[in-house]
């Protein structure tokens, strides 16, 4: 065997190694995250999930105490943003730290108007987004927000 393709072979030995010794740690598992109100009402999900330095958030409606923000889009966007920055922030988080937003309207000629909210909550450079129009949503909210956050654990711990 010619010694570059006995290097490549070393390499990827020693990476792969190196790799499964990463990995194999407990703090490596995901963590499935629930502030005391949420174990309370006991949803079918978790309010967010922690895998290595990324911290997945469920998707976020526009309601306190189940019900949603009286008024249209704009103040059940503003709420929808305030529940997504509780979750971050108890999470060791902030809005600052999305990477990813996922957008998900009730009507999508709404999308001007939750941008201008949206506007208020997140500042340039922007996270990632995408958007789409579905045919409902939960509690017929007119905004739904799902987010990803990069928090390296260091910072977290």
């Amino acid at each position: 065997m010619p010694i570059h393709s006995r290097l490549g072979v070393g390499l990827l030995v020693g990476a792969m190694a190196m790799l499964a010794t990463v990995s194999s740690g407990a703090a490596d598992k995901p963590q499935f995250l629930n502030s005391p109100r949420a174990v309370e009402l006991d949803r079918p999900f978790s309010e967010a999930v922690r895998a290595g330095d990324f911290l997945f958030l469920s998707g976020a409606i526009g309601e306190t105490d189940g019900k949603l923000a009286p008024g249209g889009i704009q103040p059940e966007a503003r709420q929808t943003l305030k529940n997504v920055q509780r979750v971050l922030e108890e999470n060791g988080a902030s809005l600052a730290d999305v990477v990813k937003c996922t957008v998900f309207l009730a009507d999508i000629a709404e999308w001007p108007a939750f941008n201008t909210v949206y506007r208020e909550f997140f500042k340039k450079p922007f996270p990632a987004r995408s958007a789409f129009a579905a045919s409902g949503l939960a509690l017929n909210a007119r905004v739904e927000l799902e987010c990803i956050a990069y928090v390296p654990q260091k910072r977290s711990q």
